[in-house]
């Protein structure tokens, strides 16, 4: 799960964060109008959401799995 957090006391409810991910990860909440992570899983760890934040509101998780390397032949 990289997408880690939006801290709701930084966050504006721009958008700005849901219009760069290209995985459409994150949602705008209706009730709070503010982004919410809706599907943490796709994720890609582009970190584009936590650049173009302009209240730096998003936590991403370091990558805590590496594929490891396996050489054929």
């Amino acid at each position: 799960m990289p997408v880690e957090n939006i801290d709701k006391d930084k966050c504006i409810g721009c958008g700005t964060c849901i219009e760069t991910c290209p995985m459409d990860v994150l949602r705008l909440d209706e009730t709070s109008g503010q982004s919410k992570i809706v599907y943490p899983q796709d994720c890609q760890i582009c970190h584009l959401c936590r650049i173009f934040c302009p209240e730096d509101a998003i936590t991403i998780s370091p990558v805590k799995y590496v594929r490891p390397m396996v050489g054929w032949g």
